[in-house]
């Protein structure tokens, strides 16, 4: 499931961030950012909701021949919420919830079977999404996102310690890992290059103490290794995410402006997202995903649907309940929040400045004047 996303980069900024190797020269180049017909509008936030129009990657062959051998790709904002080609009445009142498409019917529904049959395949472009994990009194939610180191990282969910021990020339290495999965590929995160270590794909925190074997180089080492910042920066990752879709157009009968709006596709939630929820986005990680899921005309559907599946190169962190209300849409919606921390809120804060006031109303008459003294008696 995909409820609510975040984007809030301007137009310029998400071009920059979707350079792809043009396939007639092998030169890498930019998308080009299309606005969306009839007047519509996107506008940046830290909290999307359905209805909203977000930007969309897509071929620029749906153009015909507008964008030929201008630029290979489009963004162009569209409708979250898909609206299909045959609808009667409001394209925005749908009778059945369709910003998502469920990957197992969509080459049975029609509303989605029809579109990717036309080769409608997109990718829709976030900073993250979120989702809300379920408890028995509270819904926490939680932003996801590619990590920073470029798209593969492990879910920030601390589960089990992993001890291992690599001996690398004359030095000994005692590397203590934490991290939820138990994916043997976790040491793998370490590799020898030129003689060194260099520490790789990491979204983990690690300790190392190197003690060399030679006695007169004995020397303690130690370092904290943290691919997730406390910055508030770096938790918005680098890459956008990039989770598959499918679109249609919709023309008003008075023969107005076209519509275009999309769904996002969902799959079973990998083992990194199924703690917090048992659906997510089908998040496309590689360029060449990517390329081959826009490129309908060398890539018949029976094989692009093989790349939507689950994915675990994703991290998250828990967020502010500010995210639930769609109105909310400051930097506090994908800021790190800590559960266990005390909440405070408009009213907790008026008493406690209130408080505050008393206090030093009480202390102020404390400090009396001095007393004058009693006229003596003549």
């Amino acid at each position: 499931m995909c409820g609510r996303t975040a984007c809030a980069l301007a137009p310029d900024d998400i071009v920059g961030k979707c350079t792809y190797q043009r396939r007639s020269s092998g030169q890498r180049e930019k998308p080009v950012w299309r606005d969306p017909p009839g007047g519509q509008k996107y506008y940046p936030s830290h909290n999307i909701a359905p209805a909203s129009h977000t930007p969309v990657l897509l071929s620029s062959k749906h153009y015909g021949d507008e964008l030929e051998g201008v630029a290979e790709r489009v963004i162009q904002p569209m409708k979250w919420g898909l609206t299909p080609a045959w609808h009667k009445g409001d394209p925005y009142k749908i009778e059945y919830e369709t910003n998502n498409c469920r990957a197992e019917g969509m080459l049975t529904k029609r509303t989605f079977k029809v579109p990717l049959e036309k080769g409608r395949r997109c990718v829709i472009l976030a900073e993250g999404f979120f989702e809300w994990k379920r408890n028995e009194k509270v819904k926490q939610p939680y932003y996801i996102y590619f990590p920073r180191s470029g798209g593969e990282g492990e879910v920030k969910e601390e589960k089990l310690d992993i001890k291992s021990e690599i001996k690398l020339e004359s030095i000994s290495v005692k590397t203590e890992v934490k991290s939820e999965s138990a994916d043997s590929q976790l040491l793998d995160q370490i590799k020898q290059e030129d003689g060194g270590v260099t520490q790789v794909k990491s979204e983990v925190k690690a300790e190392v103490k190197a003690e060399p074997e030679d006695d007169n180089l004995k020397s303690e080492v130690k370092s904290d290794v943290k691919a997730e910042s406390n910055n508030n920066e770096d938790l918005t990752g680098d890459k956008l995410l990039t989770m598959a879709g499918v679109f249609d157009v919709w023309n008003p009968p008075d023969g107005g402006e076209p519509l275009y709006s999309y769904s996002v596709i969902t799959v079973d939630a990998s083992p990194a997202m199924a703690w917090i929820h048992h659906r997510m986005p089908a998040i496309l990680q590689t360029d060449e995903d990517i390329d081959a899921w826009l490129d309908s005309d060398n890539v018949p559907l029976h094989k692009a649907v093989k790349m939507i599946h689950p994915i675990e190169g994703v991290t998250m962190h828990a967020v502010s309940p500010v995210v639930n209300n769609s109105r909310n849409k400051t930097p506090d919606c994908v800021k790190l929040y800590d559960p266990k921390k005390p909440k405070t809120t408009a009213a907790s804060s008026f008493m406690m400045n209130w408080l505050g006031k008393s206090k030093r109303s009480d202390s102020d008459t404390d400090k009396v004047s001095p007393a004058k003294k009693p006229k003596s008696a003549t």
